[in-house]
């Protein structure tokens, strides 16, 4: 876990947009039966936060850090 000074602060209506993406995914797999893949995340992230799917994923793994969870990238 990377300590928390070193990982970037993102805006709030970013951090809302990324568990948007995180919960979009998981209502998808448990309804829709659609799989989890990065290439799922990489779309929902790009719509939610509005930037390239390579941004939108920087963005992901600023949050993912800050909780604690290894690098998705």
């Amino acid at each position: 876990m990377a300590p928390r000074n070193s990982v970037p602060a993102i805006s709030g209506a970013r951090h809302d947009a990324v568990t948007a993406t995180a919960l979009t995914v998981v209502r998808r797999a448990l309804i829709e039966g659609v799989p989890v893949t990065r290439e799922v995340v990489e779309r929902e992230a790009s719509v939610h936060l509005r930037a390239s799917p390579k941004e939108a994923m920087e963005q992901v793994d600023i949050v993912a850090q800050r909780l604690g969870v290894s690098s998705l990238g």
